[in-house]
Formats: structure tokens, C-alpha cells, sequence
């Protein structure tokens, strides 16, 4: 019968590479140490070179494929195939576990001073220590892990709160910035001094507050009094004379202005209006020299040299060729706006209609839900009344029944006695 080969480590062994040194309390010797990792064996395995590995660091040399044994390289003993890593070609080494599980051990975390075994450091207290140190996933600064849950709720700068008025979540760097636009974030009215008002109320609350000071009306002209709302009709009584002087000065004000801006507006007028004539009568000169001027082939103009008259033309047909460029520039340019703004109300409109079909859509399967509802309640209705008769008509059957015989009994006792 062929040998079985080992079990592979479960997962539970394979997830972990050798222990730290620092926790072994006496001398450390070498046939305690992975030849992989160089740390203190952790569920040790011995190859067939006899060398032992720990279980996760023998898994992991030869899960790319078989290796050669770098310790028999290293102590010049390699041989073929003995000194070939590969899976399958190692069993766990129970004795040498035993070994290793019983050696004393303390904990290398500044101010922890537990003591014990390796066994008992791996069940009991690796990855528990209190004094063990550990960056904050957030922060990523060093804390200890009796400190982790203080530092997250109370010490993070990264971490993040919610909201004790909108229940909204947000981090901890941003809680001014939050409590400036929360909605719900509790206000004081400055007029009647009520508390709590949600900041999304606040604007409603201080248009009706009679309290609420407000500046008057007339602030535009002068007036630099708060009144409350209540007293705003009393102050403009009380300061009539003092508003309407505020007026007076204040269009008298105007009226200055007006006067030293009115000539200089007239005159600036004037002289565009003046430069306009101008230039339409520069245009009208221009317009009758081009229709004086012959085509290519006809005679010259009277008493105009022939070239003097072409270049005049072609200066002329050069101008006004560029003038028409330009205004067909900004033609084509309007017209591409034009475009433009049609085909975005063309996906606009497309888009209402889509969503007008999916309403009518949603409306007709509404409207046949209702239809099935009523149905189906009218049916409701007739089994009801079914039902009642059924239970009902027996009852008032047998209720008339025994009235009658009640009421002949009584008759027949009323013959007996006469």
C-alpha cells in the first residue's frame, strides 16, 4: 500500500509567517529558526533535506513551483533531488512544535509585562496585547490598542461624525464648514430671543417676528436706524420731519448731479451724431465713385488716367469685398448660434416627450389598476353580502319562528284562563 502524503496545514496555520524573536526570553538557538524567514518556527515543517520551514513560509517558496533549498546551498549540501522544494516533500514536524510551543516567552510591547509560553502567547495574547502599538487607518498615527477606540471616537482628526441635528455624516475637519450650511443647525432670533429655530426656518421665522429689527425704509436717503417690526409705523410718525429733510437733500442731491452731467451729455451726443453724418457722407462718396467706375473692358472715366482708374477700383472692390466678408461672417455666425439654440430645444423638446409617454404610460397603468381595484371590491362586496345572508337569514328565520310560537302560546294560555 502506498504511504499517504501529509495533509497540507489548514488555513488557519498557513496565514502567519514565524514568531518575532524578541519574545523568546532565553538564548535563541538556530534549530529554532525558519530557514526561510529567519523568525522562530511557527507550525514547523521539515523537508526532505532536513531542513524545517514554517508552514506559511514553506507554502509560499513553493507555490510558484518547486525551489531549490537555499539553507543546503548556503552550507554547500546541496543535492538532487533531496534538496528540491516542492509540495508534498514535507511533513509537519510534530516534535520539533512541541519543542518550540514550550519555550518561555514575554511580551515585547513597552509596559506590557506578560509572561508565559510560546503557546500561550499565540492563543492568548498575540494580536491582543493592550500596550501593542498600531497606525490608525485613518490618520495612520501610532496609538496603542487600549487607546484605538478613545483616538477614534474622541482624537481622530480624519474621523467621521454625524450630525446630532440633520443625523448627515461628515468628518471631523469639516464640522465648522457644517455647521455653517446644516439645515437644522438650531438658530436664536436676535428679536424675540427664541431658540432652536432650524436654520431652514430661520428666514420664515424673522419675516413675521414683530421683535426683529429691521432697517427702515428710508435707509436708502440717510436713515441709519434699526426699529422693531412692531414699532416701524411709530418711528416713521415719530421722524416725518427728519425722513422728508433726508429727501430733500437727497434730491437736491440728484438734481445737482443731473444738471453738471447734462451738458457734458448733450455735447458728447452732438459730436457723435456729428461724426455719424460724417461717416454717412464718406459711405455716399464711396458708393457713387464704385458705380462711376467701368467694368474691366469699358472706356476709362473722363479725363482719369486708365491707371489711375483700375487701382482706384481695385482698392474700392477690396474694401467693399471685405466689408461684405465681414458681414457675412457675423451673418453665418448669428445663423450658427441660431442653430445651436434650435437643436438644443429639439433635445429638450424630445426629452418632454419622452417624458410625457412615460406619464401617460404610468397613468394608464394606473387608471387600469383602479379599474381591477374596483372590480375586484365590488366582487368583495357581493361575496360579503352572499355571506350575510347565508349567516344572517337563518337566524332572522328562526327569530320569527319561535316569536310566533311565543305568540301562539300566549293565546292559547288566554283561552285556557277564560
Amino acid at each position: 500500500m502506498a504511504a499517504q502524503e501529509p495533509s497540507p496545514p489548514s488555513s488557519m496555520e498557513n496565514n502567519k509567517p514565524g514568531f518575532p524573536k524578541k519574545i523568546l526570553a532565553n538564548k535563541l538557538e538556530d534549530k529554532h529558526l525558519c530557514n526561510c524567514c529567519q523568525n522562530i518556527l511557527r507550525r514547523p515543517f521539515q523537508a526532505q533535506c532536513g531542513h524545517r520551514f514554517c508552514s506559511y513560509c514553506f507554502n509560499r517558496t513553493v507555490g510558484s513551483g518547486p525551489q531549490k533549498c537555499n539553507a543546503c546551498i548556503k552550507e554547500d549540501i546541496f543535492e538532487e533531488p533531496t534538496s528540491i522544494l516542492k509540495p508534498g516533500c514535507a511533513f509537519p514536524d510534530n516534535a520539533a512544535r512541541r519543542e518550540v510551543e514550550n519555550l518561555p516567552a514575554v511580551c515585547f510591547n513597552e509596559g506590557c509585562s506578560w509572561k508565559g509560553s510560546i503557546k500561550d502567547y499565540e492563543l492568548s495574547h498575540e494580536g491582543k496585547c493592550e500596550f501593542m502599538i498600531l497606525p490608525c487607518p485613518l490618520c495612520k498615527e501610532l496609538i496603542r490598542l487600549n487607546e484605538q477606540e478613545r483616538h477614534n471616537d474622541r482624537e481622530c482628526p480624519e474621523r467621521t461624525l454625524n450630525c446630532k441635528y440633520c443625523k448627515e455624516p461628515f468628518h471631523f475637519r469639516n464640522i465648522k464648514a457644517h455647521d455653517e450650511i446644516c439645515p437644522k443647525y438650531p438658530m436664536i432670533c436676535e428679536g424675540c430671543a427664541k431658540k432652536k429655530i432650524p436654520r431652514e426656518k430661520y428666514v420664515d421665522h424673522i419675516k413675521f417676528c414683530s421683535k426683529f429689527r429691521t432697517p427702515c425704509r428710508y435707509h436708502v436717503v440717510g436713515c441709519d436706524m434699526s426699529v422693531e417690526k412692531e414699532k416701524i409705523h411709530d418711528h416713521e410718525r415719530a421722524c416725518a420731519h427728519e425722513h422728508l429733510n433726508l429727501l430733500l437733500h437727497y434730491i437736491m442731491g440728484m438734481k445737482v448731479s443731473l444738471e453738471g452731467l447734462q451738458p457734458q451729455s448733450l455735447e458728447l451726443a452732438g459730436h457723435k451724431a456729428h461724426e455719424l453724418h460724417q461717416e454717412l457722407r464718406d459711405l455716399e462718396a464711396r458708393v457713387s465713385q464704385l458705380s462711376a467706375i467701368p467694368g474691366p473692358t469699358g472706356p476709362p472715366v473722363k479725363g482719369v488716367p486708365s491707371s489711375s482708374s483700375s487701382a482706384s477700383s481695385s482698392s474700392a472692390g477690396a474694401s467693399v469685398g471685405a466689408a461684405l466678408e465681414l458681414q457675412l461672417h457675423s451673418k453665418k455666425t448669428k445663423v450658427a448660434d441660431l442653430g445651436r439654440r434650435c437643436q438644443e430645444l429639439e433635445v429638450k423638446a424630445g426629452t418632454f416627450e419622452d417624458v410625457v409617454c412615460v406619464l401617460n404610460r404610468e397613468v394608464e397603468h394606473f387608471a387600469t389598476t383602479m379599474e381591477a381595484s374596483n372590480r375586484q371590491h365590488r366582487l368583495d362586496q357581493d361575496k360579503i353580502e352572499a355571506l350575510s345572508n347565508k349567516l344572517f337569514l337563518p337566524l332572522l328565520y328562526k327569530n320569527q319562528y319561535f316569536t310566533a310560537k311565543r305568540r301562539d302560546a300566549r293565546a292559547e294560555g288566554g283561552r285556557l284562563y277564560n
